[in-house]
C-alpha cells in the first residue's frame, strides 16, 4: 500500500548550480509542502526559474528582478518572481504570465494566487476595441480602463457578461467589484448597467427601469346624479437614493361606467431598480381642480423620503439597495400614514393605496412578460379601491428604460 503524503515545512538553503538561475546564488525555499524530498523540490524550482527567466527576457519594461523565484500558494505547484515593474506567475503545465500595474495591485489586494481568483492564465492584454486592459485568472478576470480603474468580475456574473460580449457589450467595463446584494444576491455594476445574481434566478443583466402606470378598470361607478364617473389618479414615488421623491397625476377620464377600462402609459418612475415605494390616491373629479392634491402628495413623499435617504447615506445605485433592504418591508404603512396626514379626508377621494417593491421584485418583473386584462398590459395591480359606491383597480408595469 502506498505511503500517504504528509505535510511538513521545508526550509533549506541550497546552492543551485544551474544557468536557469543564472548566478549560482543560494536560494531560500520556504513553504508548507507534501513531503517529496528537498532534492525534488529544488529540481522543480530550477525548472520554474528557467521558465520564468525566459519569460522575463521576452517581456518589455519588466525591469530587474527584486528577488528569487519562490514557491507560490504553499502547494509546490506554482511559482512567482517579483520584478521592478510587475510579477511573473507560473503554474505548470500552463505557461508563465505577467501581471503588473493597477491590475497587479487589485490582484494582490484580493489575495493574489491564494485568493479566489487563483493563478493568472494570461498576460495583461489590451481589450479589442478600446484602451482597456485585462488579465484572466483561473476563476475570474480583472479589467481596467481609465474611467473605471481595475475591477474584478467572476462566477456567473462574469459568464453572463462574456455571453453579452465583454466590454464591447451594452454594459461596457465593470465599475465595481462583485458585492453582496439584497435577498442573498450578488451584483456587479458596469458602465451602463448591472448584472444581478440570485441562486434561484441566475444572472440577470439590466440597466435603469421605468415603472409605468398602465391604466385603470371600473368595477362599479358612483351613485350620483351624473351618468358616469370622471376618475383620475395622483401618484407618489420614492426610489433608492439618489432618486428624488416625486408626484404625478394622470389625465381625467371622462364618461367611465362600470365595466369600462381606460388604458394609459404614464412613466411614474425611471431609475435604478434598487427598491421603490409607491403611493396612489384615486379621486373623482367634480368641479374642483384635479391638481389640488398633487402638491400635498409631494409633501408626503418628501417627508417619508427624508428617512429613506438618511438610511442610504452616501451610497448610490445598486450599492444602496442592501442598506435599504429592511426599509422596503415597512415602507408601505409609513407611506400610507404620511399621505393620510397631508391629505386628510375629502369627498373627492375614492381611495388611497400604497405598496413597496423590493429591488429583486423590480429586476425580475422588468424581465418578465406582462399579463393582459381588457386591453391593459400589466405586472402589478392595486387592491380593489372603493369608497363604498364606485370601485376600481389601477395597473402598472416595469420595463427596461
Amino acid at each position: 500500500m502506498a505511503t500517504p503524503f504528509t505535510t511538513t515545512t521545508v526550509k533549506t538553503i541550497a546552492a543551485v548550480k544551474t544557468t536557469a538561475l543564472g548566478t549560482g546564488r543560494k536560494t531560500t525555499v520556504e513553504a508548507t509542502l507534501p513531503h517529496v524530498g528537498i532534492a525534488a523540490l529544488l529540481e522543480k524550482l530550477r525548472k520554474a526559474a528557467r521558465t520564468i527567466q525566459l519569460k522575463a527576457m521576452a517581456t518589455k519594461g519588466i525591469g530587474s528582478p527584486l528577488g528569487e523565484v519562490e514557491f507560490a500558494g504553499g502547494d509546490a505547484e506554482g511559482y512567482h518572481q517579483r520584478f521592478q515593474n510587475g510579477m511573473i506567475y507560473l503554474k505548470p503545465p500552463a505557461g508563465p504570465c505577467y501581471v503588473h500595474g493597477s491590475i497587479l495591485d487589485k490582484y494582490l489586494s484580493l489575495g493574489g494566487e491564494t485568493g479566489f481568483l487563483g493563478y493568472p492564465t494570461t498576460d495583461e492584454l489590451g481589450t479589442p476595441a478600446s484602451d482597456g486592459r485585462y488579465n484572466h485568472f483561473e476563476r475570474g478576470s480583472i479589467y481596467w480602463s481609465y474611467k473605471t480603474g481595475a475591477r474584478e468580475v467572476h462566477g456567473a456574473i462574469r459568464d453572463r457578461w462574456a455571453v453579452l460580449g465583454w466590454e464591447q457589450s451594452w454594459l461596457g467595463f465593470p465599475q465595481s467589484d462583485e458585492f453582496a446584494f439584497v435577498e442573498n444576491g450578488r451584483a456587479s455594476v458596469f458602465e451602463h448597467g448591472t448584472v444581478y445574481w440570485w441562486p434561484d434566478t441566475g444572472a440577470i443583466d439590466l440597466g435603469n427601469v421605468s415603472v409605468r402606470y398602465k391604466g385603470l378598470y371600473c368595477f362599479g361607478e358612483t351613485d350620483e346624479v351624473s351618468e358616469s364617473d370622471e376618475p383620475y389618479v395622483v401618484f407618489g414615488t420614492i426610489g433608492v437614493p439618489p432618486g428624488q421623491p416625486s408626484s404625478l397625476r394622470s389625465q381625467v377620464y371622462e364618461d367611465v361606467d362600470a365595466g369600462n377600462e381606460r388604458p394609459d402609459n404614464l412613466p411614474i418612475f425611471v431609475g435604478t431598480p434598487g427598491g421603490l415605494a409607491l403611493s396612489l390616491t384615486l379621486c373623482e373629479h367634480d368641479e374642483g381642480d384635479p391638481n389640488k392634491y398633487l402638491g400635498q402628495v409631494q409633501q408626503a413623499m418628501d417627508l417619508v423620503g427624508k428617512g429613506v435617504a438618511a438610511g442610504a447615506a452616501a451610497l448610490f445605485g445598486p450599492e444602496a439597495a442592501p442598506v435599504l433592504e429592511g426599509a422596503w418591508k415597512s415602507i408601505s404603512p409609513t407611506l400610507a400614514e404620511g399621505v393620510n396626514k397631508v391629505l386628510g379626508t375629502d369627498d373627492d377621494i375614492i381611495a388611497k393605496w400604497s405598496t413597496g417593491l423590493t429591488a429583486k421584485q423590480m429586476i425580475l418583473l422588468a424581465r418578465m412578460p406582462t399579463t393582459a386584462f381588457w386591453g391593459i398590459q400589466y405586472h402589478i395591480e392595486s387592491d380593489l379601491l372603493s369608497d363604498g359606491e364606485s370601485s376600481y383597480k389601477v395597473y402598472f408595469d416595469i420595463v427596461p428604460a
